[in-house]
């Protein structure tokens, strides 16, 4: 099944938002320090890529992924 590109990237977007708000309250960071943190991680590349359907799934396991990535523990980031 084919996936809109728009529709995917505004999903990757909203759930993007909801993710950089639970890390800035996980870590206690102003919003633009944890946006920045996000978006120069591997997670949120796949997040960007519509054909990955990552923005379907919720923030809390995007999160999720985004912690094993900050650990390394790629065998954990790859469950997701």
């Amino acid at each position: 099944m084919s996936i809109d590109a728009g529709k995917a990237q505004y999903c990757a977007d909203i759930v993007a938002t909801a993710v950089v708000s639970k890390y800035a309250k996980e870590k206690a960071l102003p919003t633009t320090e944890a946006l920045r943190i996000i978006m120069n991680t591997r997670t949120y590349s796949v997040l960007q890529d519509p054909e990955s359907r990552l923005c379907f799934e919720s923030a809390e396991s995007i999160l999720d992924m985004i912690h094993a990535e900050e650990r390394g523990d790629w065998d954990e980031w790859l469950k997701v």
